[in-house]
């Protein structure tokens, strides 16, 4: 086979190429501190690496849905207890009448507070989070009561978990959801359990019903229902217990999850790290071994360039 020069120096230029890009990707690797910087460099990793920006793409979202969740929890949990306060206060103010021996100015007074109770209990259900009310099922744009106690809304709890109702659920991990929501007739009415519940627009809430009859048996001086009443507030206290001991649950379940993902999230950026990350000290070394190599192509180079076929004929 007949070397010629043009092929000696067209195979010195490709294999100098092939020089300068091993030391390029090694400069690269120093530059970035990463190993990888396309398909080509790992195939395998790069794939491994994609999936895992994907899980913790996947676990930033969960974080999220799981903070907008605990937030919304909390800020029911707070109105429940509220109004759980309000019905400890009608308690005693109907304890109080319920003796007999009060005075009509003091019974016109214990009604004065009894209705501003009934107001708050109403503004209460009217309670909002970033806008959205919250019990109101899924229709977080509309009031749950009016003024007078009546449900502005129709609302559904039911029975089978495959029938679309107002419990809203947010997904805060793989295959794993969480309703975040209290519907406002688990707080303001005495539905039985263990079936579908649902109350209808233009009903009046049952347990501002039972307020309304308080203030009627003041009005009438009827001691003897007052003192029937207290059994009535004391399903609605305990009713207020429920609810608050659920949402508690699904608070402290939040803070559990919240804590996973954060841990997860560490051993997913370590493991991406792992793939990813260059050996510092092992590339530098590298970079010294191109540099050498690509200077001595250099010095190779200038050889095979230097004759020419003047220089012959001198």
């Amino acid at each position: 086979m007949r070397v010629t020069n043009n092929m000696m120096i067209s195979n010195m230029l490709r294999n100098m190429n092939k020089n300068m890009l091993g030391l390029d990707k090694r400069q690269m690797q120093v530059s970035t501190g990463k190993r990888i910087h396309a398909p080509s460099d790992d195939p395998v990793a790069i794939s491994r690496s994609m999936k895992i920006k994907a899980d913790l793409s996947e676990l930033e979202q969960f974080k999220k849905n799981v903070d907008d969740a605990t937030s919304f929890l909390e800020t029911t949990e707070l109105a429940v207890k509220d109004v759980g306060n309000a019905l400890t206060r009608l308690r005693e103010l109907v304890g109080q009448a319920a003796n007999g021996v009060l005075t009509g100015d003091d019974l016109v007074k214990i009604k004065g507070e009894v209705e501003e109770i009934k107001s708050q209990i109403i503004s209460l259900g009217n309670t909002t989070y970033a806008g959205k009310y919250v019990f109101s099922g899924k229709k977080t744009d509309e009031k749950l009561l009016d003024n007078n106690g009546n449900y502005l809304i129709n609302l559904r709890d039911m029975y089978d978990p495959a029938t679309v109702d107002d419990k809203i659920k947010f997904e805060i991990g793989v295959a794993e959801t969480i309703e975040i929501n209290t519907l406002g007739f688990e707080i303001f009415h005495n539905l039985p359990l263990g079936g579908d519940r649902i109350v209808a627009a233009g009903g009046q809430a049952d347990l501002i019903t039972q307020i309304d009859d308080i203030i009627g048996h003041l009005n009438a001086e009827d001691f003897g229902q007052l003192t029937g009443s207290l059994d009535v507030i004391d399903e609605y206290i305990d009713i207020n217990l429920t609810a608050r001991s659920e949402i508690g649950a699904k608070v402290n379940r939040m803070e559990l999850v919240s804590s996973r993902i954060a841990d997860t999230n560490v051993n997913f950026k370590s493991l991406q790290s792992q793939i990813e990350d260059a050996d510092m000290s092992e590339v530098i070394m590298q970079l010294l071994n191109e540099e050498n190599v690509y200077r001595s192509s250099l010095s190779v180079g200038a050889r095979i360039i230097q004759p020419s076929l003047l220089d012959f004929l001198r």
